[in-house]
């Protein structure tokens, strides 16, 4: 009884904490069920979210511009600063001269600055290449050091041995170290050890996580750590979270521990251990994309998994007659081009990771010209059959790079650190929503991707339907509640004849003009190959590279472009939601993806 009573403890504690350390300081909270849950629903803006404890019995949370207080003696987030000001504040508001928005780390230093000529308790805040020095009881960010230095100043400058141009998280260690107090920086899977009194690193760091932690299971990075200023289950403990997941690390032995004294195993997830993370109004997880993946999962009935792009389970997506065949991306002409970037691609896998009589996921990696075990672009489709729920997932597309070293971890698990995925509200905003291509179906089926066959072979590649009338769609995620898509129907038009042809208010309202397979990928499907309107990149039509639409056609059909053009130019009418859709035989639009 006395050790169930503990770990309920424990686990009782734990929940206390991760209402304000959550599992990440990377990504945002979508939080509920606290004392005060207004306070955490407000502070849901962009950039990661920073927390510090204070001196004063409060810990603080910073994210984006803003930030929150909650009180340690109260176990509850204050709803106001006292004068009736309700949280959260602006950063600038409240700390003078500190950085005002978007910080990467930040902690509660236990000695005075290094040097002995300033003797004051200090916090230090860390944003990309620099850092700035709080002095906590002037409630003001330093204007400059001892030495007349402006702040912010370089890490380079201060932090001998450490990271110059960024750092992840910072954890005070809570017994010493050889009898010393110490604290670790982290950063990816490197960690680094800095002596508080002599204010220097290590020799010999940084150095891997993994072999130097014993029993530590999260050896590809941390995104925080927090050191519990009390014993749990009689033990010095430090938390350390990644993901959807955490584990308890014993200072005292200096080993990851197995479990709790109940019998919890390590690491464990978070959502199934502190439920009250999870608010009545909320999707559910502390991470932005994790919280959609719980969702989508919960519509579709199946669940994306990890994969390695490049496992032999994968398929390369073949670049017949590259022309010439010394061509580079993103140069040279081949039989079936990618249409998303009329690009030939040698080396871009494709992989179908579930199908299941109603529902399916399937991983295409774009490898855009860049060396083995990297890719350009990695995108996932996660779609059910039955009740047309689907959810798209878009690796980074900026600097972003796939190492072989490391499979792609499942959305559920977040946007990783280093950050792989885009959160929903950067799909949503970005430069190509998903929804602007994909107005007809979740599957756009062009010769690209449908000439591959095998296990891997493209859900509907064989179905001349598929796409069809009747069959539902539906976007998953109140991200993309306002995406919607509409079919476009011309009597007697060849192209209803098979499939859906779909507009969608998303392409043609500025952000990506002329996408869809109404007002583009029809004509692209259907032109000649010699006009401005065919396929970028695609070699001539012939019997290897034939002509999209219809299946299997050869030469070029001016019926058949005609068909493509009409249902074009009544997609054209389109004018938004909240103009009158067309409805007459000649031109009608209805939309058909539904809440």
């Amino acid at each position: 009884m006395y050790a169930m009573y503990r770990a309920w403890k424990e686990e009782n504690i734990m929940s206390k904490i991760l209402k304000v350390w959550g599992v990440a300081i990377c990504g945002l909270f979508i939080i509920g069920g606290l004392a005060t849950p207004s306070v955490w629903a407000q502070l849901s803006g962009s950039g990661k979210l920073v927390p510090i404890v204070w001196n004063n019995g409060k810990i603080y949370f910073f994210q984006g511009s803003e930030y929150a207080r909650y009180d340690i003696a109260h176990d509850k987030a204050d709803s106001d600063d006292g004068s009736g000001n309700a949280y959260p504040h602006p950063i600038q508001s409240s700390w003078s001269g500190l950085f005002q928005e978007n910080m990467d780390a930040a902690v509660f230093w236990p000695a005075p600055p290094p040097g002995g000529a300033e003797n004051k308790t200090v916090a230090y805040f860390f944003k990309g290449n620099q850092f700035m020095r709080y002095d906590v009881q002037a409630d003001r960010a330093d204007a400059a050091d001892g030495a007349g230095r402006a702040y912010p100043q370089p890490i380079s400058l201060k932090w001998p041995g450490i990271w110059m141009d960024r750092v992840d998280a910072v954890v005070v260690w809570p017994v010493p170290r050889n009898g010393r107090t110490v604290a670790y920086f982290f950063r990816d899977d490197q960690y680094i050890r800095f002596d508080v009194k002599r204010h220097r690193a290590d020799p010999g760091y940084p150095k891997p996580i993994a072999g130097n932690w014993p029993n530590f299971k999260f050896s590809s990075g941390i995104d925080g750590a927090v050191a519990w200023p009390t014993k749990i289950d009689g033990k010095t403990v430090v938390y350390f979270f990644k993901g959807d997941q955490y584990l308890r690390y014993d200072a005292d032995t200096d080993r990851g521990d197995d479990q709790s004294t109940g019998g919890l195993g390590y690491p464990a997830l978070v959502a199934e251990n502190w439920p009250d993370l999870v608010g009545a109004n909320t999707v559910g997880s502390i991470d932005p994309l994790a919280a959609y993946a719980k969702q989508c999962d919960a519509a579709i009935g199946v669940t994306v998994p990890d994969f390695d792009v490049d496992s032999p389970l994968g398929t390369t997506v073949p670049t017949d007659h590259l022309t010439p065949s010394s061509a580079t991306y993103p140069n040279g002409t081949c039989d079936r081009p990618n249409v998303l970037n009329g690009k030939c691609d040698p080396g871009s896998r494709f992989r179908v990771l579930i199908n299941t009589e109603n529902a399916y996921v399937v991983a295409h990696a774009r490898k855009m010209g860049l060396s083995q075990g990297q890719y350009g672009d990695v995108a996932v489709i996660q779609h059910n059959k039955t009740n047309g729920a689907t959810c798209f997932y878009q690796g980074a597309l900026a600097d972003f790079n796939l190492s072989h070293n490391g499979n792609v971890k499942a959305p559920s698990k977040g946007v990783g650190t280093p950050t792989f995925w885009m959160t929903p509200a950067q799909i949503v905003n970005s430069k190509f929503p998903c929804a602007s291509c994909h107005d007809n179906g979740p599957i756009i089926r062009s010769p690209y991707l449908a000439q591959i066959t095998g296990p891997n072979q493209l859900p509907g590649s064989g179905d001349v339907t598929f796409n069809g009338d009747g069959q539902p769609y539906s976007f998953v995620g109140t991200e993309f509640a306002s995406w919607k898509a509409y079919k476009v129907e011309v009597s007697d038009n060849q192209c209803n004849g098979c499939h859906r042809m779909g507009v969608n208010n998303l392409s043609n309202t500025g952000s990506v003009p002329n996408n869809g397979t109404a007002l583009d990928l029809g004509i692209q499907a259907t032109t000649d190959s010699h006009t401005l309107d065919s396929q970028k990149s695609k070699n001539p039509h012939s019997t290897d590279s034939p002509i999209w639409m219809l299946p299997g056609q050869i030469t070029f059909q001016q019926a058949t472009a005609d068909a493509a053009r009409a249902i074009q130019q009544c997609a054209q009418q389109f004018r938004g939601e909240s103009s009158p859709l067309p409805n007459s035989a000649s031109c009608k639009i209805t939309q058909f993806t539904r809440p």
